[in-house]
């Protein structure tokens, strides 16, 4: 897909920004929006993302589909899977966090937000990652979270362009695959790089309970799949495990 980028100095989100300017956007296009510094980052349940001036990625990708697909639940998860493949290029080992915390060595390195907007017939897609590249510890520190950044794994510095540009071309291709055939293309790539094991004991925050039980597994649809202490196995399609 044509990729059009819109690039700014300040926002105070990438992802307020996309959903400001939907109406304008391409249709037919993949449109990525980043900025060099977020005054109002936000992640998932509305926390604050750190967002230091130049130094990680911020960055949001927007592209129309159709309103009824099922499935959207999964982008950010084709999202989460892209970040990953290109942290084990730069010889990372990354794992995910269900449903779609990019980490390394236990601590969050990429987060990600998906909002929609409908618009006539078909759903903006508001894909937002933040992805933390050249991040010292000291900031790094001031997370309430375990948080890390590559700078922080290995010592390096890089080139925060070079690593958005394979960002963006992994998850074109990817998305493409994503619209032709759904997710079941990405189940084995997701469950490679997935931190919980079969048989972890978990607690997990659906947004409404807090609910314990063993890992299960994940669903064919990306979903999931606990087993309660009752025995029963229970399905979640959102929410955090903590």
């Amino acid at each position: 897909m044509q990729i059009h980028r819109r690039h700014f100095a300040t926002l105070d989100s990438t992802n307020t920004w996309a959903k400001q300017h939907a109406e304008e956007l391409d249709r037919e296009a993949l449109t990525l929006v980043t900025a060099d510094n977020q005054t109002a980052g936000r992640g998932r349940f509305k926390r604050l993302w750190l967002s230091p001036a130049g130094q990680n990625i911020y960055a949001t990708f927007c592209f129309f589909i159709e309103k009824h697909r099922g499935d959207i639940g999964n982008l950010p998860q084709v999202m989460a899977i892209a970040a990953a493949d290109i942290l084990e290029e730069l010889g990372f080992q990354p794992q995910l966090k269900w449903p779609n915390d990019v980490m390394l060595k236990g601590k969050k390195t990429a987060g990600i937000l998906c909002e929609t907007i409908p618009i006539s017939d078909q759903l903006c897609v508001v894909l937002g990652i933040g992805l933390n590249v050249n991040m010292p510890t000291e900031l790094l520190s001031t997370i309430d979270r375990p948080a890390t950044s590559l700078f922080a794994e290995d010592g390096a510095t890089r080139d925060v362009e070079e690593v958005l540009a394979r960002l963006q071309d992994r998850f074109n291709g990817r998305l493409m695959v994503f619209l032709d055939e759904g997710f079941l293309p990405f189940l084995e790539y997701y469950k490679k790089w997935l931190i919980h094991a079969n048989g972890d004991l978990i607690r997990f925050h659906d947004n409404r309970t807090i609910w314990e039980g063993r890992f299960a597994g994940i669903n064919l649809d990306g979903t999931l799949l606990l087993k309660l202490s009752s025995g029963e196995e229970r399905t979640f399609i959102a929410g955090e495990i903590l």
